[in-house]
């Protein structure tokens, strides 16, 4: 139990409930039993156990939220069982390696956050300048040393902070940094298969202790209420496009959440457990499914709660209650702790963003005494981008948490114990993201996928889900087991434009085959719809391309209609596998003539509040090494930094609009370079905003030729 301060007033302090949510989906080949892609290993050697040692270490009670498709995957690795298509490459010598596998490592095995782990490894570093940032990367410059050494770096990329400092192994090869043995690569690979196969007993052992609440999502991570009725996500967004299919499955949400529960205490033990609904959706038909099938509690947004309230949020305290709805207690997380730990905080000073979190927490204490906050976000993505895998601010919160007399640190069924939910008359139906469900359907392509697996359920699902559903006490057969993983909303989150990754089309062929498993299990033939991508085939650029080139005044306001008319647009608002829900700079439009690039962006207001006094606003562009292009809003000065000898100015200026001129001859670019850039929004050094949220976005610098390309008569 952590200690609770002498002198403390227990009944009166803000409990404070965190859960860190655990979530992988299937990425297995359910046709050939491959894994695709190595996220959970990924995450079990950097930050499953990591989580865990920090909680130990600072004695901490938290709540950590498993998802069962994460669970059945870290027990096939465990048993090596993985039948992982990069660990596999991993684990081969360079020698060994085809043309086309050496391809595929150049191009994947930099999958890293390139901030924290690619720019502060010298040798990592030297690798990617030699890949280049292109979409295709020639392997073939590549030696079998510079292999090997590309191997060893990508797998010390994915150690966490506990791994690095405990594992001599780990330690000696960040010591060396360069020119490794593939016996100590072999050595390597066992210390992280070590590591991964640990996690499930260390989080059995912890919540034995009481220092650990174990809660899980539904089976394979599926939207609750979209189960239930696609109908449902026009109550919150009217008008909504639906796909054509009549998809109305209760029955399968009832299932997701048994199986779920039934997982859980397979693996942990037979105990009542809470359930953070995927991406908190709900709406009150799922909600008596998670209590109709035993949940203890679940939770969701705030704003679910600002709109189920007859008067909203008013009172920001009303917040810091715990509420029920059908007789199941629900949590409504602080939407601002909760982003400003997942997207904020990565860039600030561990010491400020502490003592700022602190702040937070003690002026919700002073406005509910005895109240309770529910933090809860992403366990696993947000720390790439924090120093030290987020290590030292982990432990400095929660020691900070554990020394406030006005805090009390607990778990969430804990703090149910202490507390009388108030009734809710209503809830609305909605997710933590933006309320609704428009990141999982309405999009032509996401609607066309709700479609094939209406089809494929209806060609081969036969009395499987109704036995089931009357059998609790069996196993699953495989087909529901696997028309459950095809319902999962990951392969929705990366159909339309919302978010992008380089592995969207693995993600869309693995929906596909999933169903395609499907009929395979019923001995039918897949339908040759199901060989065809939805995700076009041609990776579509977000925005477009400058279409001659320009010589804008640089005065901060928009001239005519035709200063700007040939500039390329980037949309920095799409996300990766984390979602930003608070202000977002939207675009940038960009353009070049023979001696300068040129940016605008038509959000200063926002940029200044987020910078602030003495703050400035940093492009960071990446071409063949890095440059820091950054605007001074106080002094309306343009630097550009970078490793080598001697400085550059630029020229920028803020008024309506922020303009920016950018020398060529000081980043050295040649047509055909491919520049991948981010924007930072910096006060005092700390970052107050990123956009993209992850990654970088991109654009191709054709100079001079873009003019003679683009001529007509």
């Amino acid at each position: 139990m952590a200690a609770i301060a002498a002198g403390t007033d227990t009944e009166n302090t803000l409990k404070v409930c965190i859960l860190w949510h655990m979530h992988q989906p299937d990425y297995r080949d359910p046709v050939s039993g491959q894994t695709l892609l190595p996220w959970t290993w990924l995450h079990g050697v950097k930050d499953y156990g990591e989580m865990l040692e920090t909680i130990v270490e600072t004695n901490a009670r938290v709540t950590i939220n498993l998802v069962p498709s994460l669970l059945e995957q870290l027990e096939r690795y465990a048993q090596g069982d993985g039948q992982d298509r990069w660990l596999e490459l991993l684990s081969r010598s360079p020698q060994e390696l085809s043309d086309h596998e050496r391809q595929f490592m150049v191009e994947q095995f930099f999958s890293v956050n390139e901030e924290t782990q690619i720019f502060s490894n010298r040798r990592y570093h030297q690798l990617y300048q030699l890949r280049g940032i292109g979409p295709h990367p020639n392997a073939l410059s590549f030696s079998e040393q510079d292999l090997l050494d590309l191997q060893v770096c990508f797998l010390l990329a994915w150690t966490g902070s506990h791994l690095r400092r405990k594992s001599s192994v780990v330690a000696s090869l960040l010591q060396q940094r360069e020119n490794f043995q593939e016996g100590q690569k072999q050595q390597l690979l066992d210390c992280c298969n070590d590591e991964l196969g640990r996690v499930l007993q260390f989080h059995r052992d912890l919540e034995e202790a009481g220092q650990i609440e174990i809660s899980v999502t539904p089976y394979a991570h599926p939207i609750l209420p979209l189960l239930c009725d696609l109908n449902t996500a026009q109550e919150p967004s009217p008008g909504l496009p639906l796909p054509a299919a009549d998809f109305r499955h209760p029955e399968d949400a009832r299932l997701q959440v048994r199986e779920g529960l039934r997982t859980a205490d397979r693996i942990f033990g037979k105990r009542q457990r809470g359930m953070w609904p995927a991406e908190g959706g709900v709406c009150p038909e799922a909600v008596k499914l998670l209590q109709e099938e035993g949940a203890l509690w679940a939770a969701t947004d705030e704003d679910i709660l600002a709109r189920s309230l007859d008067s909203g949020l008013a009172r920001r305290s009303d917040l810091y209650k715990i509420y029920q709805y059908n007789d199941l207690p629900l949590l409504f997380r602080d939407r601002e702790l909760s982003d400003r730990i997942g997207f904020l905080y990565a860039g600030w000073e561990t010491g400020e963003a502490v003592a700022d979190l602190r702040r937070r927490l003690q002026r919700a204490a002073r406005q509910s005494p005895g109240g309770t906050v529910a933090i809860i976000l992403d366990g696993e993505n947000c720390w790439e981008r924090y120093p030290d895998n987020g290590y030292p601010f982990l432990r400095d919160f929660y020691r900070a948490l554990q020394e406030d007399p006005l805090l009390e640190m607990t778990t969430i069924q804990d703090a149910l114990a202490k507390s009388e939910p108030i009734p809710l008359n209503r809830l609305a139906a909605g997710s933590w993201i933006r309320s609704d469900f428009t990141t999982w359907i309405g999009h032509p392509e996401e609607n066309k996928a709700w479609e094939l697996l209406q089809q494929t359920r209806k060609e081969t699902i036969d009395d499987d889900v109704n036995y089931a559903l009357a059998h609790p006490d069996e196993p699953l057969s495989e087909p529901v087991r696997e028309l459950l993983r095809a319902e999962g909303s990951d392969w929705f989150w990366w159909f339309g434009d919302e978010h992008s990754t380089a592995q969207a089309d693995i993600f869309d062929r693995l929906f596909r085959l999933h169903l395609e498993g499907l009929y395979h299990l019923k001995g039918l033939p897949a339908p040759a719809r199901l060989h065809q991508a939805i995700k076009p085939v041609q990776k579509k650029m977000v925005g477009f391309e400058p279409t001659a080139c320009f010589t804008p005044q640089i005065d901060g306001y928009m001239g005519d209609y035709f200063e700007w008319l040939a500039a390329g647009r980037i949309d920095l608002a799409v996300g990766g596998a984390m979602h930003a829900s608070g202000e977002s700079l939207e675009d940038l439009y960009y353009g070049y003539d023979q001696d300068h690039l040129y940016f605008r962006f038509d959000q200063p207001k926002l940029l200044k509040r987020l910078c602030g006094k003495g703050g400035c606003f940093e492009m960071r562009l990446l071409v063949k090494e890095l440059f820091q292009i950054r605007y001074d809003f106080d002094e309306g000065s343009l630097e550009i930094l970078s490793d080598r000898e001697g400085a550059y100015s630029g020229v920028g200026a803020c008024g309506k609009i922020l303009e920016l001129a950018v020398p060529l001859a000081a980043l050295n670019l040649q047509e055909g370079d491919v520049v991948a850039l981010s924007c930072h929004a910096l006060q005092n050094r700390r970052e107050n905003g990123r956009w993209p949220t992850e990654g970088n976005a991109s654009f191709c610098f054709h100079g001079t030729v873009l003019d003679e390309d683009n001529w007509i008569i």
